[in-house]
């Protein structure tokens, strides 16, 4: 059991050099450009170790993006009240829980993010995917007949989560310039008033 239990281990750390370099190497030269060799040279390993834990890079890729958004998902669908920004907050509806869950799941893997929503296209299509779940399930609870909506449902949720997405990856590159709560805030404010409105631009 103790020879199983250090094999895990020793799989696990091997597993993350591999990623590890794969993610600095998307960020010096762009996903395409990475062979298998670069990899295996930046994670100081041989090839048939790295073709032990995946097929291709292609495998790498689908499976890197894969954990850590049903992490993503796990950090943000977590029961509610065991976060203390939201305890501390009466008014914490499912909306500003979303937004500071997410906002923090972000800044915790924003090496990560900052990598893959810059230069793998992927990345945050399935980003925006969970954000337009969200979206589309709150527009339906509030509004179940289409016919409701001045506009229609698919373009409301995809200016949302394209809008989202850009403020994600600015936040980012800016270096997290605000707390998640501050984030939280601000864009629940332009979602519910609108930008002129939120901006102080118009009463």
């Amino acid at each position: 059991m103790q020879r199983q239990i250090k094999s895990d281990r020793r799989t696990r750390q091997t597993g993350k050099f591999i990623r590890d370099a794969f993610l600095q190497l998307i960020a010096e030269k762009g996903y395409p450009a990475i062979t298998i060799q670069d990899i295996t040279d930046r994670a100081e390993m041989n090839r048939s170790t790295f073709y032990y834990h995946y097929k291709g890079k292609e495998e790498l890729l689908e499976q890197c993006i894969h954990e850590m958004l049903s992490l993503a998902e796990k950090d943000i669908m977590r029961p509610a009240g065991t976060n203390d920004q939201e305890t501390n907050s009466t008014e914490c509806n499912d909306q500003i829980r979303f937004y500071i869950r997410l906002f923090e799941h972000i800044s915790g893997q924003a090496d990560f993010y900052r990598v893959m929503l810059r230069h793998v296209p992927l990345c945050g299509q399935r980003l925006s995917g969970i954000i337009q779940q969200f979206y589309q399930a709150r527009i339906f609870s509030n509004h179940p007949i289409a016919d409701n909506l001045v506009i229609s449902r698919e373009l409301l949720t995809t200016y949302i989560t394209g809008a989202y997405t850009a403020v994600i990856l600015s936040w980012l590159e800016q270096g997290l310039p605000y707390t998640p709560a501050s984030m939280a805030q601000q864009l629940s404010l332009v979602m519910n008033k609108g930008p002129y409105r939120a901006a102080g631009l118009l009463q």
